[in-house]
C-alpha cells in the first residue's frame, strides 16, 4: 500500500464522496420507513395538502415529529412545500400523484415503498449477522420479522398481480393449457401467497397449494385467501418441501425468487419432480444474475448485497446447507434441476422480467 502522499486523491475524494452519499440516502430510506409504517403517506394521498398540525392529528403522531419529517421529506423531494418561506405552523405539504405511485399504491408497477421495511429489518438484525459471520451460522427469515416478510410479498405483488397470469405464464402454451384445464398447482416456498393467490383468481378451474415453511408468512397467505374471498380455491401449509409434498400430484409447481434461499435446494426440487403428475411442469424464477462472476449483470451489485446481508444468512441458518445465496448463476440452478432429477432446464426468454430470469424444468 502506498504512503498517504501516493494517493491518487481525486479519486479518493470520488470514493468519499460516494460513500458519504449512500450514507445520506440509507437515512433518507430510514425517513421513507418512518412515512410508511406511521401512514404519513397514505394520509396525504387521502387528504391532499396539510399543514404538519393537520398531518399529526390525522395520523396519530406529535406534531413536532411530524413537522420534522415534512421538511425532511421536501429537503429530500418527497413532499412538495406551497410556501418554504410561511411559517412552520402555515406552511402546507403535498404528496405529488407520481410519488404517491410509488410510496400508496401496493399494486402501482412503480411501488417500491416495500423496500423500506426489508432495509429496516436488515439494520435490527446486523448484530445477529456479525455473530454469522464469526461463527459460521445464519439467520432465518422469521428472524428477519414481519418487515421483511411483508417486503418480499409487497415488492414482488404489482407484477405477480399483473404479470404473471396477464402475460408470464401465457406465454407458456403447455404451462397455460394445463391451467385452464384446471390444473393441481404447487406453490413452493410461496412466502405471502400471492403468485398463488393469483393463479387461483385468474385460473378458476385450478386449484392450488401453497407451501412454506415460514409460520408467520402462511398466517399472512391464509389472511389475505380470507379477505380476497379465495379460501375455497387454495389452501396454504406451514411445510419445508424436504419431506413428500402433500396434497399432490401437481400438474404444474411455482417457486418465485425463493430457490437460492434455501438450504438443500437439490432435496426441495427433487421432492417438487416426484410430486407431479405424469407431464408435469415446473418454472422457478430466480435473480436474473450474469452469466458469471467475470461477466456481471446490470444488477449483480444489489443481488450482492442482499445475499450478503439476508439471503446466504438466510441459506446458512440450516445444515447441512448449499449456502447458495442471492447471486445463483444459470449454471448453477441447471446444476441443482440435474441433480434432482429433471432432464431439461430452458430459459423462457420470452419472459421479459428487469430482475428474475424464469426457467421451465422438465422432468
Amino acid at each position: 500500500m502506498g504512503a498517504p502522499d501516493e494517493l491518487d486523491t481525486s479519486r479518493t475524494e470520488s470514493f468519499a464522496d460516494g460513500l458519504f452519499a449512500a450514507a445520506g440516502q440509507a437515512m433518507e430510506t430510514f425517513c421513507v420507513y418512518l412515512g410508511d409504517r406511521l401512514d404519513l403517506y397514505r394520509t396525504f394521498a387521502r387528504l391532499g395538502s396539510l399543514s404538519s398540525a393537520v398531518l399529526a392529528a390525522e395520523a396519530g403522531i406529535d406534531p413536532r415529529y411530524a413537522r420534522e419529517w415534512c421538511e425532511q421529506q421536501v429537503v429530500a423531494r418527497v413532499l412538495e412545500v406551497d410556501d418554504a418561506a410561511a411559517s412552520p405552523d402555515d406552511r402546507r405539504f403535498t404528496l405529488p400523484a407520481e410519488h404517491a405511485a410509488v410510496l400508496v399504491d401496493p399494486d402501482s408497477p412503480f411501488s417500491v415503498a416495500p423496500m423500506s421495511r426489508f432495509v429496516a429489518s436488515i439494520g435490527a438484525t446486523l448484530p445477529q449477522l456479525m455473530e454469522a459471520f464469526r461463527t459460521g451460522g445464519g439467520l432465518s427469515w422469521s428472524a428477519l420479522g414481519s418487515d421483511a416478510i411483508e417486503s418480499q410479498g409487497d415488492f414482488n405483488r404489482p407484477w405477480l398481480r399483473s404479470d404473471l397470469t396477464g402475460s408470464y405464464l401465457p406465454s407458456v402454451p403447455e404451462v397455460h393449457d394445463r391451467l385452464q384445464a384446471g390444473a393441481r398447482v404447487a406453490d413452493i416456498a410461496c412466502g405471502v401467497g400471492w403468485a398463488g393467490l393469483t393463479i387461483a383468481r385468474d385460473y378458476p378451474a385450478a386449484r392450488v397449494v401453497g407451501l412454506d415453511p415460514d409460520e408467520q408468512s402462511i398466517a399472512m397467505a391464509q389472511g389475505l385467501a380470507v379477505d380476497l374471498g379465495s379460501e375455497d380455491v387454495i389452501e396454504f401449509e406451514v411445510h419445508d418441501c424436504t419431506e413428500p409434498l402433500p396434497h399432490g400430484p401437481f400438474d404444474f409447481a411455482l417457486m418465485v425468487e425463493a430457490l437460492h434461499d434455501v438450504a438443500r435446494p437439490v432435496e426441495i426440487l427433487s421432492r417438487v419432480k416426484e410430486s407431479l403428475a405424469p407431464g408435469g411442469l415446473m418454472i422457478v424464477a430466480d435473480e436474473k444474475t450474469g452469466e458469471s462472476f467475470a461477466e456481471p449483470g446490470p444488477n449483480d451489485g444489489i443481488f450482492y448485497s442482499f445475499s450478503v446481508l439476508s439471503c446466504l444468512p438466510a441459506g446458512m441458518s440450516e445444515q447441512p446447507t448449499a449456502a447458495t445465496g442471492a447471486v445463483m448463476r444459470p449454471d448453477t440452478l441447471r446444476s441443482y434441476a440435474a441433480q434432482a432429477g429433471f432432464s431439461d432446464v430452458e430459459v423462457l426468454d420470452q419472459i421479459d422480467h428487469p430482475l428474475l430470469r424464469f426457467y421451465l424444468l422438465r422432468p
